[in-house]
């Protein structure tokens, strides 16, 4: 789905082209933190007694998917 209109998708990536890469590198990860804070706190709304531990291997298999999660964390508690 894009809804952006492509003028206004042109000029984001002339800015983007126009910034360092440390700049663009800096963005990318503020981006990517951002993910991952709005994805924990939909996930503590959503199964307020979990622990973190396990609130952080949901979060994992939400990032990675469920393959690379359990290769990294095991087995999820909520599924066994």
């Amino acid at each position: 789905m894009n809804d952006t209109n492509p003028a206004a998708e042109t000029m984001r990536l002339r800015a983007l082209q126009a910034m360092s890469p440390a700049r663009r590198l800096s963005l990318a990860l503020g981006w990517s933190r951002s993910v991952r804070e709005l994805t924990r706190s939909s996930l503590r709304q959503q199964y307020p007694e979990l622990p973190p531990q396990d609130l952080h291997r949901l979060l994992a298999e939400r990032l990675l998917g469920k393959e690379l999660a359990l290769k990294a964390y095991g087995t999820l508690p909520l599924t066994e």
